[in-house]
């Protein structure tokens, strides 16, 4: 579950959970690090509820255990919003001439060409992995994690329905002076289909990383005291990729603001997403119809 090793000159300290459940069941049972933390500088039980968007500690458990039917039914009504405006344009099949096919191709027929067929090629590709940060820098707004989550979520159902299996790997990265806190968690397995209400409050609510994130890194074992100072800094997509060594047609959703996402205008919010992944990504496609 816990193991610390260095990679590419980072100090890292990794978690392996396989569900929600043993998450929290690990944060019940592990004691704060009493060698870096004290109670009054637990970040995670502290009082603001507007930047927590919960009123303590408990309810945040609370919150990832049971999640919240008024939030989530606002979550989907924004979800359903979104959907009327997004147009997957990722071509399964791409058609080329050869010497057999489905229907002539009757210019190159006549012009003596012997690939004179046209024929579908299918890519081998059948499966897309991506790679979600819940981690967020301290001036992230509430509705930038929140617009992110949704269209992440939105992505993920749509294609899906375009017959691709998805592989949606959640974790939260930071990094402080050279170690990185790096968590991650298995909340929806390639074959498995997306459940947008257990997905909801890690990738769209801020006390997930806010209080619970927070909350493990306390009880972390080999963190350093730099840490006490602002709980680090959130990981770059090419960090990211450099200690997860992923394929460069794997989609990384990163910090808000790297991609684009003001967390004003969620189809404004959308566009920049999609065009964030069309770069820095093999797969193309992505793309929102005109208002």
């Amino acid at each position: 579950m816990y193991k610390y090793y260095e990679k590419n000159g980072y100090h890292i300290m990794y978690y392996d959970f396989d569900s929600m459940s043993d998450f929290l069941q690990y944060l019940k049972n592990q004691p704060i690090n009493t060698n870096v933390f004290g109670p009054s500088t637990l970040v995670s039980h502290q009082s603001s509820y507007s930047w927590y968007k919960t009123y303590n500690f408990d309810e945040a458990i609370e919150l990832a255990t049971y999640g919240s039917r008024e939030e989530f039914d606002r979550f989907y009504k924004l979800k359903i919003q979104l959907e009327k405006f997004i147009k997957l344009d990722i071509k399964k099949n791409i058609q080329s001439n050869d010497y057999v096919g489905y229907t002539p191709d009757v210019k190159a027929y006549l012009e003596g060409n012997p690939l004179s067929m046209f024929n579908k090629i299918r890519p081998q590709r059948k499966r897309i992995d991506i790679y979600f940060n819940s981690a967020n820098l301290v001036g992230v707004s509430t509705s930038q994690i929140y617009n992110r989550g949704v269209i992440t979520l939105c992505l993920v159902e749509m294609l899906e329905a375009l017959g691709f299996n998805v592989s949606l790997n959640v974790f939260a990265m930071s990094e402080k002076n050279k170690q990185i806190h790096y968590a991650k968690f298995t909340f929806k397995s390639e074959n498995e289909h997306l459940n947008s209400q257990k997905l909801f409050f890690p990738m769209c609510h801020p006390s997930w990383f806010r209080r619970l994130i927070f909350n493990l890194r306390e009880k972390t074992p080999d963190i350093s005291e730099d840490w006490l100072l602002g709980y680090g800094s959130t990981c770059g997509v090419e960090l990211i990729r450099s200690i997860i060594d992923l394929k460069e047609n794997d989609i990384v959703i990163c910090k808000p603001d790297e991609m684009g996402v003001k967390g004003v205008d969620l189809i404004v919010d959308a566009n920049a997403m999609f065009k964030y992944i069309d770069n820095e990504t093999k797969i193309n496609g992505f793309e929102l119809l005109n208002r």
